[in-house]
């Protein structure tokens, strides 16, 4: 559903979806153990944002949104079908929160779905050149398309920029 804020469109991304735009508008999403990639052309101002619950698909092709693995490539093919240029694009990643009570480290959803995607960012040459992951509590983020700024709410407050 968007909702109209003067001249920018928020445009919300639902779980284990992917929204792919241009400036001026906005790309929103809540997220807890989940991560928000989101992918930004610097020529274009086109952007694409995923809201991806588990990092790997292990083949399953439905719903690409849904994992690190294929949610990537998905927006790297919405992003180049927009006119927006592979060699101009960077990513953020925001969310990943350890949500759930876990004995073990390695298991945690959150700290796997961040490891993956910055694993396969760097692996597809794509910067990353900012992030806001980890913690225990949920967020919501707002990716500015026309500046590339993702906004972090916690809770009622804005925490940070990136």
């Amino acid at each position: 559903m968007a909702t109209s804020n003067l001249s920018k469109t928020s445009i919300r991304v639902p779980m284990a979806g992917i929204v792919a735009s241009a400036s001026p508008n906005v790309l929103e999403t809540l997220l807890g153990s989940c991560v928000g990639i989101a992918l930004w052309c610097k020529e274009t101002q086109h952007g694409a944002l995923a809201h991806v619950m588990l990092s790997d698909s292990q083949g399953c092709q439905k719903q690409p949104g849904r994992f690190v693995d294929t949610a990537i490539l998905e927006m790297l093919k919405q992003l180049a079908a927009n006119g927006a240029r592979r060699r101009a694009i960077v990513a953020k990643v925001c969310g990943g929160a350890n949500m759930f009570k876990i004995s073990s480290p390695g298991q945690e959803v959150g700290r796997k779905n961040i490891d993956k995607s910055l694993e396969l960012l760097k692996a597809n040459n794509i910067p990353v050149i900012s992030k806001h992951v980890g913690g225990t509590s949920g967020r919501v983020i707002y990716f500015d398309l026309e500046t590339s700024l993702i906004q972090v709410k916690i809770g009622h407050e804005f925490v940070a920029t990136v």
